[in-house]
């Protein structure tokens, strides 16, 4: 039995992996995310996340010794390896940690692998520095924040003018789409060229050496844009790959000259990467498991995500062997249009699909929502898994073709 130490909050999955499998954990949760930080409860300690020594401070209210340190979301990465340097365990060095939290600096690290494996890229200073990388390098360009997750505020412009006009928006929201979802972080924009070519995404699991061990399993994406929206979510997330053996090498290899690059271990990570026609190029990779990457690996390929995350926790090699190949997709809905949340559409016959697995409706009624773009999150989330692919195929096109997002002006 260990005792884990869960950094800034926890899911609900994470906890009741821990106790099913005879752990016991500690959540130091960040205080900005805490309703109540006065309660006292035997497995919380409320820390001050703002600075690394008002957090290391909050460590000296623990009741017994620790033996690994968790996090599960990108904002505490970064506190998670302070945390563990201080303690003395496992976990990812923190140069690492503040190139996987910021895509500047990992851009940066990039720029150094003996391989091209990103786009090129400036840090926005102003509309002047904006000008400048426009003119040269051609349009589409991507404007996005250095620090935030989720599509939040990453914009795709086709002139200078709308780039402008993204980036002057941006600008109003930043601040208070920042101290929503990552109130410890500085905000900042880069923005880099666009990648044409399809999305796709690998998960790593690296050793304490540094040696990354990549799963064989490639997860295809379609975003907004690919189903006719204007905006750059991740739609569907699918497995199996419906690329070539030889393309998911490609895939793998460039994860692991990625990941590499930026000096990590103890960690799994979540790359995604664009496959255009000049190979390979990262769009970013996180020192964590993909979202929603423990079911869909347990559901299509019975591999415990969680349990081999441990494993790293602990400074152990991990052991990977998938027992399955089965269909999976978890797909995420946005409105097409910003509006008053009214319904998912066809709902009643989406729950009775032989492949559902989850289905959470994330908005509620009449609450205004929108795009990714613009700093809204989904309002549903549907996950298919069928060991009948004919079956798998047949739920996954109704939901393509029937269920969508309601909204009303």
């Amino acid at each position: 039995m260990s005792h884990i130490l869960i950094i800034g909050q926890k899911t609900s999955v994470i906890t009741t992996y821990l106790l099913d499998h005879g752990h016991t954990y500690t959540l130091i949760q960040d205080i900005k995310k805490t309703k109540f930080p006065d309660k006292h409860f035997k497995n919380r300690v409320v820390a001050d996340f703002s600075s690394k020594e008002s957090l290391i401070a909050s460590l000296s209210q623990l009741k017994a010794p620790a033996d690994a340190v968790a996090v599960t979301y990108e904002n505490y990465v970064l506190p998670a390896a302070w945390v563990a340097e201080h303690l003395g365990l496992p976990g990812l060095p923190v140069e690492a940690a503040e190139a996987c939290t910021d895509k500047f600096l990992m851009r940066s690290k990039f720029a150094l692998a003996p391989e091209k494996v990103s786009p090129d890229f400036m840090i926005v200073e102003d509309e002047e520095s904006l000008i400048e990388f426009a003119e040269a390098h051609q349009f589409p360009l991507i404007l996005k924040p250095t620090n935030l997750a989720k599509s939040l505020l990453v914009t795709k412009s086709t002139s200078i003018d709308e780039l402008l006009a993204q980036y002057r928006k941006s600008k109003e929201l930043i601040v208070t789409i920042y101290a929503k979802y990552a109130p410890n972080r500085n905000p900042q924009f880069i923005v880099e060229e666009f990648l044409s070519g399809s999305i796709h995404s690998v998960d790593a699991f690296v050793d304490k050496n540094g040696e990354a061990h990549v799963l064989d399993q490639v997860v295809d994406y379609q975003t907004g844009y690919d189903i006719g929206y204007d905006d750059n979510f991740h739609y569907s997330r699918l497995l199996p790959s419906a690329l070539s053996s030889d393309a998911q090498l490609a895939l793998r290899h460039c994860a692991a000259v990625g990941i590499k690059a930026l000096g990590m271990k103890n960690t799994p990570a979540h790359v995604e990467i664009i496959l255009t026609p000049q190979g390979p190029r990262i769009v970013e990779i996180g020192a964590r498991a993909g979202g929603y990457r423990d079911r869909m690996h347990m559901l299509a390929n019975g591999i415990d995500i969680i349990g081999t995350t441990l494993e790293l926790a602990h400074g152990r090699t991990p052991v990977i062997k998938a027992t399955r190949n089965d269909p999976c997709a978890v797909l995420e809905l946005f409105p097409k249009e910003p509006g008053a949340f009214r319904g998912i559409s066809e709902s009643n016959a989406l729950r009775a699909l032989s492949s559902l697995t989850y289905f959470s409706q994330k908005a509620k009624e009449g609450e205004f929502i929108g795009k990714a773009a613009d700093g809204y999150k989904m309002a549903a989330v549907i996950i298919l898994h069928n060991a009948d692919s004919d079956s798998f195929n047949h739920d996954l096109a109704f939901i393509n073709n029937s269920v969508h997002v309601e909204t009303s002006s």
